[in-house]
């Protein structure tokens, strides 16, 4: 049950040359330039941030030209300093993934469970994927051991993990500095995809695995079970179900790269990797 998937240190190499300038492409990290503005200007030559700063006088009045050479200098220390917090901020709705693309594969992948559904429930095991390794931390197992995963993580990536799992997670293991994090859920609906992570798999075309446990209250109910019995299976269903999440995750972050790249001409290539 407990595997790991990693990526080849070749292959990571390759793949961050291939990525390491998306935020240089990406425009719209510069006040006042919106996705639509940046396509706009990619298609009259404009293909990075630096080159929109020099030459930002020919396409914006004077005040707008120097808040983008603002915004640029801001750029350029926080790329010194690989402050990853500045340029998840600076992204607009939706296109926040391509941090994710950027920063991979210090990028992690997370879902929680819990006993609950209370604030007062407690983590019943969390599943992360991270550099291409993905890894369930159990309760009364090895739960703690989220925390190595947790302090060489640059973004945390869940569905509706700012308002959830992240603070339960803080609340556990009593952390007050979170990484970065990009709240897929949030991201979707950018794109017209409003609904729960169930319903969105169906809208993009995500297949599970496993289908025994089809929702948060199932897996309420499998903890339970497994705490009553001491019976193995529920546990595994349950690990299973947690596990299939992230999965979920990382396809349905490639499908947003994929929608916040569209017509930019920037690369949206999404690692492949083996869950």
């Amino acid at each position: 049950m407990w595997f790991a998937t990693h990526f080849g240190e070749s292959r990571r190499t390759e793949w961050r040359m291939l990525c390491v300038t998306i935020l240089d492409q990406s425009l719209c990290l510069l006040d006042g330039v919106s996705p639509e503005a940046e396509i706009r200007l990619r298609r009259r030559g404009v293909l990075s941030c630096g080159q929109l700063a020099a030459e930002a006088a020919r396409y914006f009045s004077p005040a707008h030209a120097e808040r983008i050479c603002t915004s640029f200098a801001q750029f350029r220390k926080a790329d010194s300093l690989a402050l990853v917090d500045w340029f998840v901020n600076r992204l607009p709705p939706g296109h926040r993934i391509r941090a994710i693309l950027q920063f991979m594969p210090g990028v992690t992948f997370y879902d929680i469970e819990t006993d609950g559904v209370s604030a007062a429930s407690e983590i019943t095991c969390i599943t992360a994927l991270h550099d291409g390794k993905l890894e369930t931390f159990v309760r009364g197992r090895n739960l703690a051991d989220f925390l190595d995963v947790w302090a060489k993580t640059s973004i945390l990536a869940g569905f509706n993990s700012k308002r959830f799992d992240t603070p339960f997670v803080c609340k556990t293991f009593g952390l007050s500095i979170v990484p970065a994090q990009v709240d897929l859920m949030d991201e979707a609906r950018h794109f017209g995809l409003r609904h729960g992570l169930k319903t969105i798999e169906n809208e993009i075309g995500f297949e599970r695995r496993d289908a025994e446990c089809s929702n948060g209250r199932d897996a309420i109910r499998l903890w339970s079970e497994y705490m009553r019995s001491g019976n193995q299976n529920p546990l595994e269903r349950l690990i299973s179900y947690n596990r299939e999440d992230v999965r979920s995750l990382w396809y349905l972050a490639s499908i947003l790269a994929r929608l916040s790249l569209e017509n930019t001409q920037i690369d949206s290539s999404w690692p492949q990797i083996d869950l």
